[in-house]
């Protein structure tokens, strides 16, 4: 072949693959500009300074003794079987209250954040608790996490903290004065023995044990209540883009890049399906999807199937005795869907909200990257005979990396001068 062919050749590889690489992998955007309905939804998107909940089956929220004590809680130890493990230990605060990848603690499960955890009617990846302050109490059972049972956190509870508790609650259970409770004894227990203990007390002292151990978990939830996000790079840019006069991503508007714009934009687009599920603030809609994520946790299995019977059977969901609610204010819990193949293996959509820094991802950590998820909901993969609430979002790489390069953008500013840095970085 002669030279001058050669050459040509050459030239005609390299422009190819440049351009294949420059439109599948690494294509900018320019300038990119923002339709008045996708400023809208974008709005929506933007985190409040704080948002109010409500629960009529818990009266102590928004108390301040209540959360006091709550926190005291929370940080406590002796909340546990081997007084080693507190909730702290796998909701850290310095980890947006969940527990980092390289933690020496290990679970069968990934640990979700607390930060805006009150926002949601339903509890667990399974929903099986109909509360916050229902969920709190499965974990302090659980064998392999805190281990203990009712009988030991109630006495822990009225002998550590009795000024605090009578403050909250106006004393102790009558019932429960002068008796001597055995130190472990729970109808959950993973011990036939301790199993046998519970029944063998008196049907009204297991029921003043209830109400104090249901008034632990009011107390944590009463604390978790108060934990809420900080805002991130996204919610300035929202703020930003609300008093430009030229809403034209430019000079202008300088926090976030174009990429992560283009990211934005495909995030709250029909051909990204995002919306679908992580809407709202949170970025969640705190309901239950199937995303049949390979080698499930067992709570996932079934997921929301399950989860609905075990949250109605609860002797401690939103009807029972244990409850502050009137019957007529459990809507939820009532008018529950209970059976439908859309609720099989549904679990949680969990909160996007710092995102980045809360790795990994899934039931129980399967995916380690957020790479590795995005490309996974891009396949979308369905085993055979399987339900899955998923479509291929067929998108192409460089279009997955502004995606990720805007998730990126939702992890909170961890103190004013980062807030500072960031800003001034993107500007450059």
């Amino acid at each position: 072949m002669p030279t001058a062919n050669k050459i040509i050749l050459c030239l005609s590889l390299f422009i190819g693959v440049t351009f294949v690489y420059v439109v599948l992998y690494n294509q900018k955007t320019s300038t990119v500009s923002l339709t008045e309905t996708e400023l809208a939804i974008i709005n929506n998107l933007r985190l409040p300074p704080r948002n109010i909940v409500q629960d009529d089956s818990n009266k102590l929220l928004h108390n301040p003794k209540a959360e006091i004590l709550g926190k005291f809680l929370f940080f406590d130890t002796g909340l546990s079987r081997s007084k080693q493990i507190a909730c702290v230990s796998c909701h850290q605060p310095e980890h947006y209250f969940s527990l980092p990848s390289d933690s020496e603690i290990t679970l069968d499960k990934q640990v979700p954040t607390l930060l805006g955890v009150a926002s949601f009617s339903w509890f667990m990846m399974d929903g099986r608790a109909d509360s916050l302050w229902a969920q709190a109490l499965l974990p302090l059972e659980n064998h392999i996490e805190h281990g203990g049972t009712r009988t030991q956190y109630v006495q822990h509870v009225l002998s550590r903290y009795p000024e605090l508790y009578q403050e909250v609650f106006g004393g102790f259970p009558y019932e429960l004065i002068s008796v001597d409770l055995p130190a472990q004894a729970s109808p959950l227990s993973q011990y036939q023995q301790e199993q046998q203990t519970w029944q063998q007390i008196p049907p009204h002292i297991q029921q003043a044990i209830n109400r104090v151990f249901s008034n632990i978990g009011k107390l944590l939830a009463a604390y978790q209540a108060t934990l809420w996000p900080a805002e991130s790079r996204f919610d300035h840019f929202v703020d930003q883009i609300n008093t430009a006069t030229n809403r034209t991503i430019g000079e202008a508007i300088s926090l976030l890049t174009s990429d992560e714009v283009a990211g934005l934009k495909l995030f709250i687009s029909d051909q990204g399906k995002c919306l679908r599920c992580h809407n709202g603030p949170l970025l969640t809609n705190g309901d239950f999807q199937a995303t049949t994520v390979p080698t499930p946790h067992p709570s996932a299995e079934k997921g929301r199937l399950k989860g609905i019977e075990l949250a109605v059977a609860d002797p401690f969901n939103c009807l029972g005795i244990f409850s502050d609610s009137n019957p007529s204010e459990c809507k939820e819990l009532i008018y529950s869907k209970r059976h439908g193949d859309e609720l099989d293996s549904a679990t949680k959509v969990p909160s996007l909200r710092n995102i980045g820094k809360t790795a990994p991802y899934m039931h129980s950590g399967q995916l380690t990257t957020l790479n590795e998820v995005l490309h996974y909901y891009n396949r979308a993969a369905t085993p055979f005979g399987a339900h899955s609430d998923l479509e291929p979002l067929k998108l192409l790489p460089y279009q997955l990396n502004q995606l990720e390069a805007f998730l990126l953008t939702l992890t909170e500013y961890d103190s004013p001068i980062q807030q500072q840095q960031e800003t001034s970085a993107a500007t450059k």
